[in-house]
């Protein structure tokens, strides 16, 4: 079967998706919906720049264990080579509509089922000589499947970037589900050139974590898309940024689901702002993780599927 390629077939896209481990879905978003997007997220980089508030670092690290493999860049710096905006549900409308695209929305539901909740929200701007990173997972952190008659480890215990080594194993090999998947959406072209994702095909169907020590350029792939595409992979693809080896910067939104029993990267209880809280949809509430889900929250007065409130929380009583 031939590797993805975009596509505005969302049933190919979610046959490359479970196939391949990626898909590229082009003309997801509008030329209207690209500068809007593109523009509020270059100057909410430039504000945070200024407020000395920004996330930035310039080079990657293998080590494994080291938080998302980034060595921050020194204050002193005038243009560092990668910028995370974070936590962008609270920094524009424009952002907030986005969480449930109907592309995303679609091919996520494939992925994961329908009640997916939203895990991270950022955005990235790798500038020129942003350095390529080491293939990682986004599922580091699921325990591997143990043998009955062991000690099972803690799940606890598990740490970014531990290597078991790469024997895929026979067909019957058991290994752990997707439970979260990644969206890029490409502000900017992605290209070979400007340092696309690379990402190795099947390989979230290999039950095993790549050697961050090793580059696998004969495995990998560069998944090229042109603006306003989506390109969303399964969490136990290994990936990992490229080099951008141009002039211009390349600009994404990168966005992270979870199946609803998985914690969230970003506890939005604490980190979404009161006037959003409050001025928020159901339907975006629920995907920040606020509906009652399995009974989770059913102990608060809220019954499934409800969203849970303040009010439902019940104190001591007499």
């Amino acid at each position: 079967m031939p590797l993805p390629s975009p596509t505005a077939d969302l049933d190919r896209a979610e046959v490359d998706l479970l196939t391949h481990g990626y898909c590229i879905v082009a003309d997801a978003l509008s030329e209207a919906e690209v500068a809007s997007l593109r523009g509020r997220l270059v100057e909410q980089a430039a504000a945070e720049r200024r407020a000395g508030l920004a996330y930035e670092f310039g080079e990657l690290s293998r080590d494994a264990g080291g938080e998302n493999f980034t060595i921050p860049v020194a204050a002193e710096v005038d243009i560092p080579k990668h910028q995370f905006i974070g936590v962008l549900i609270n920094k524009g409308t424009v952002f907030r509509d986005l969480v449930s695209h109907p592309v995303s929305d679609r091919t996520a539901t494939a992925l994961l089922g329908a009640d997916w909740v939203l895990s991270a929200y950022d955005g990235s701007i790798v500038r020129p000589d942003g350095p390529q990173q080491a293939l990682h997972t986004d599922q580091w952190w699921m325990p591997r499947p143990q043998a009955r008659n062991q000690r099972q480890r803690p799940p606890g215990d598990v740490r970014r970037g531990e290597f078991h080594g790469t024997d895929i194993g026979p067909e019957d090999k058991l290994i752990a589900p997707a439970v979260s998947c990644t969206v890029g959406w490409t502000l900017t072209e992605f290209t070979a050139e400007n340092g696309a994702t690379r990402v190795v095909p099947g390989s979230h169907l290999s039950g095993e974590e790549p050697d961050p020590a090793q580059d696998y350029d004969n495995e990998a792939v560069c998944v090229e898309a042109p603006e306003g595409a989506m390109i969303m992979w399964d969490a136990r693809t290994w990936h990992g940024m490229g080099k951008n080896r141009t002039e211009q910067d390349r600009i994404a939104i990168n966005t992270v689901y979870n199946a609803p029993m998985a914690r969230t990267q970003i506890n939005w209880q604490v980190a979404l702002l009161p006037d959003i809280r409050e001025e928020a949809s159901p339907e975006l509430l629920a995907r920040l993780g606020y509906m009652a889900w399995g009974g989770y929250y059913g102990r608060v007065g809220a019954a499934d599927g409800d969203i849970a409130r303040a009010q439902d929380v019940i104190g001591e009583l007499a």
